[in-house]
């Protein structure tokens, strides 16, 4: 069963989605979303698994041998050992190159997705703009406290979008303007902040772009609609930050976060 890779579609307006998710990718399964505590990664831009989570999710054991730096996997009458930082796997006893090699990630291995999920029997479409791992089929594992469930509209995502294409301008990565809507959606958490995206936006002295004469009517990018719709679905580039700007601010030394593309991100 092999992983497939699909076109970005714009038709999420009214997905059910969750603002709990954790990382850099998105995880469903049979359509219901699920948080992602840290089980599928991005290196770059190839999706990883976590080999330990999606072999205990299928039904299969691992089998961990630290000296050597090896996870084996056991599922059915075979046998997938992973090494580590090796683009080389073993199915029973023969040698398979990957797409990528293993990661070690705060002390677990990570495989590449496309070849955990096909080795493991689980059918998954990973879809690159949304960094959404979609998977399908009865015999993947979860609980229902993983499952998150809440909405946005088309107007939320439209204004969302708006001001992510009015900050960032069009040459600015899909992260870069994600973490600018999460800004936005952090806000509309806080209690400090109004409570809507639309208000967040036009709050007095916040984003200068919102108040520019076309800003009302301004047509986003794709990019903007993905960065913005990824942040929707709970994608957390900038956790908890809730300001930004393109110099530092002098008197946020010590609630500072990140440096993306040029713009200072802040809690």
């Amino acid at each position: 069963m092999k992983i497939k890779v699909t076109l970005v579609t714009l038709l999420v307006f009214a997905l059910a989605s969750g603002f709990a998710f954790a990382g850099d990718s998105l995880i469903s399964v049979n359509g219901q979303w699920i948080e992602n505590d840290g089980w599928v990664k991005m290196v770059g831009n190839v999706p990883y698994g976590l080999v330990g989570e999606f072999a205990d999710r299928a039904g299969a054991t691992v089998s961990w041998l630290d000296n050597a730096h090896i996870a084996v996997v056991n599922i059915g009458e075979n046998y997938i050992t992973f090494w580590n930082h090796s683009q080389e796997a073993t199915v029973n006893n023969k040698t398979i190159v990957m797409s990528a090699p293993t990661q070690t990630i705060d002390g677990r291995i990570y495989a590449p997705l496309d070849f955990l999920t096909e080795q493991l029997g689980i059918d998954c479409t990973w879809d690159a703009g949304l960094a959404h791992a979609e998977i399908t089929g009865e015999n993947f594992a979860f609980s229902q406290n993983e499952i998150y469930e809440a909405s946005y509209t088309e107007d939320d995502l439209l204004w969302l979008a708006r001001i992510v294409e009015a900050e960032t301008g069009p040459s600015a990565s899909i992260y870069k303007k994600s973490a600018v809507a999460n800004i936005v959606l952090n806000r509309v958490a806080d209690p400090r902040f109004p409570n809507t995206i639309y208000e967040v936006i036009y709050q007095r002295n916040q984003f200068p772009p919102a108040y520019y004469s076309k800003f009302a009517t301004l047509v986003p990018s794709q990019n903007s609609y993905l960065g913005a719709e990824r942040a929707l679905l709970g994608l957390e580039a900038v956790p908890d930050c809730l300001y930004f700007n393109y110099i530092p601010f002098k008197d946020k030394a010590d609630d500072f976060y990140k440096l993306i593309e040029g713009d200072y991100f802040y809690y």
